[in-house]
Parts: C-alpha cells; structure tokens; sequence
C-alpha cells in the first residue's frame, strides 16, 4: 500500500479566464458591491447587495453572505485585504471557516489582452475534498461575471 501525501499544488485551485471586458471592468466587478450582488455565488446562491460590505485598502474588510435560492440557508465569508493594486491586483486572506482548519488566500491578477482581460484566480490551500468544491463554486461564479461582463 501506498502512502500519498497531497501537495500544496493538489489543495490549491487555480482557473484561469479570459473576459471580452477591460481590466478596469473586471477589477470593478470584484470590489463594487453593485456589481459583486449581479454574479458572485455558485447556481443556487444569491448574494444580496445589502449583505455585501467592503472596506476597499489595505488591512480593510471583504465580507459578503450568499444565501440558497431555496430558503434553505446562508453562508457568510470574510476577508482581509492583503494586498491590493488597482486594476490588476486583489489578494484576499479568508476568516477561519468550518472543516478547515487554516485560513486560504485568493489571489486575482488581472493581465490585459488588447481589449480584453486574462484573469487568474489562486485560491487555498484546502482539504482535497474542500478544493474540488471551492473550485467547481468558482467555476459557477465565473460563468456568471462572463455573462454580466458580456452584457455591457
């Protein structure tokens, strides 16, 4: 029997996307409240605008809750603003969460291409089982702020 130690590279979700909007439009879309409320949560989520606060510097506060479409719950989040260089870059540090037992870090950089934006998201390290779910409600949140990108 083996015995498998996961890597720092098997518990970090990384996506990269290519959005037909400008870097400064993209940068908008993850740090105006506005905005954030019309995409950001998996399919059976909202995030309602009133329940979006952000402190928008360095050591500020990036807090929203997602709440099920169905009634059936919440879930708030948390972060402290690492870094932050307008418009290419968010770091983000989450509060402690449930199951895992460190904080992770999102990392957005964003790279213009003409007038097109190439986003690059990082974001653990998780447990196995939490980076497969982090990354397919990453992959649902984008699908949606392509569309909302797309409908400027």
């Amino acid at each position: 029997m083996t015995d498998h130690t996961a890597t720092a590279e098997e518990l970090t979700v990384s996506i990269e996307r290519v959005f037909d909007a400008a870097r400064s439009d993209v940068f908008r879309a993850w740090t105006d409240p506005d905005e954030i409320a019309a995409w950001y949560g998996p399919g059976h989520m909202d995030t309602p605008r009133d329940r979006i606060r952000i402190d928008l510097r360095v050591g500020g506060r990036y807090e929203l809750t997602m709440v099920r479409r169905d009634g059936a719950g919440e879930f708030s989040i948390g972060y402290e603003i690492l870094e932050l260089s307008e418009p290419g870059l968010l770091v983000l540090r989450s509060d402690p969460m449930p199951g895992i037992s460190q904080a992770s870090v999102v990392r957005i950089e964003l790279h213009e291409e003409g007038d097109r934006t190439r986003m690059v998201l990082t974001d653990g390290p998780f447990p196995a089982d939490g980076a497969r779910w982090a990354e397919a409600g990453w992959n649902a949140a984008l699908d949606a702020l392509a569309l909302r990108l797309g409908d400027r």
